[in-house]
């Protein structure tokens, strides 16, 4: 798979038969972060007029694979790396790839990183939940019992007894698979006998229908339903449920929760480069990474109407990441 994607890569690239100008900055990750990418490379050639940029957005799984291909300079992902990519790299290269997080990731516009949420019927009682009580009602392998019936999560009276069915993202898809990462720990043995699980749908006109629409359709018509979906399922018959983390209060998914990382099935998006142990890194690179973390560079952010900005402890941190690298 490796070599295969290596070799994907070098056929794709239009730079990699000639020699680098070193004045261009190559950028490669996924189509829903090319209006960020561009904006920010607009904006940057107004202060830096002798920078030039290249972005290829076809993926981010094709990202890492380009930064070890030899064919990028940053690799931008609206998720964290794998074991894919990290195996791909250092496997290549010798060494692993440098992280620096750059944006948190949308509240609800899908393939922007958005937030999950969990979402249930307008008149179900219940109004929050703990991770550890969503993980006994998805996994029938976990530690503690499995939760079959709303009761099992706390409700009392006519609803104690009704079951739970469960409408979510596939959980072989990318977004289903961190879903299981951070709510199960990896665990895999789902309580499919009450789980209905949808992705993406292209429609004969060639439109797509995001997931998590089916999974909100699909809901509306399901009482018992506990949906994961994101926030902007939130209507017609369908509400949000505060989760818990811990001993933290539950706290429900809105822009403010996301930047502070108060909630905590919010996503993040990253900038990965090729950084020699010891060595420092390209000042070109460098450079342009601190500019997309200052105050201009996240304010376009919001222009882009998806990406939120990093709340200034992690913007700080990952500024201080990058002087570190000098």
């Amino acid at each position: 798979m490796i070599r295969f994607l290596f070799a994907l890569i070098l056929a794709l690239s239009p730079v990699a038969a000639r020699a680098q100008d070193q004045r261009v900055i190559r950028i490669w990750g996924p189509p829903a972060m090319r209006g960020i990418a561009e904006r920010w490379a607009e904006e940057y050639r107004r202060v830096h007029p002798e920078a030039r940029f290249e972005l290829t957005m076809r993926g981010s799984d094709t990202a890492i694979p380009g930064l070890y291909g030899g064919v990028a300079d940053i690799a931008l992902m609206g998720r964290a790396n794998d074991v894919v990519d990290d195996n791909g790299f250092s496997r290549t290269i010798g060494y692993p790839a440098t992280r620096i997080e750059i944006a948190n990731g949308s509240l609800s516009v899908p393939g922007k990183s958005d937030a999950i949420a969990i979402l249930v019927d307008a008149a179900n009682p219940i109004a929050s939940i703990s991770l550890a009580q969503l993980a006994s009602a998805v996994d029938c392998g976990g530690a503690v019992p499995a939760a079959r019936t709303w009761g099992d999560l706390g409700l009392k009276g006519a609803w104690a007894a009704k079951p739970i069915r469960i409408h979510s993202y596939d959980f072989g898809s990318r977004t289903g698979a961190w879903f299981q990462h951070v709510v199960t720990r990896d665990g895999r043995r789902m309580c499919w006998d009450r789980v209905a699980e949808y992705g993406d749908l292209r429609r004969h006109d060639g439109t797509i229908q995001a997931a998590a629409d089916r999974i909100g359709d699909a809901a509306r018509g399901d009482r018992y339903a506990l949906t994961i979906a994101n926030p902007a399922q939130a209507r017609d018959g369908l509400k949000l449920v505060a989760l818990a983390d811990g001993k933290a209060a539950p706290v429900l998914p809105t822009a403010a929760s996301v930047i502070d990382r108060r909630y905590p099935l919010a996503r993040r998006a990253y900038a990965f480069v090729d950084r020699k142990p010891g060595r420092p890194l390209d000042p070109r690179i460098a450079a342009f990474l601190r500019w997309t973390l200052s105050p201009a560079g996240q304010a376009l952010l919001a222009v882009d109407h998806g990406y939120l900005p990093l709340d200034r402890q992690t913007d700080a941190e990952q500024l201080a990441l990058l002087e570190r690298m000098q």
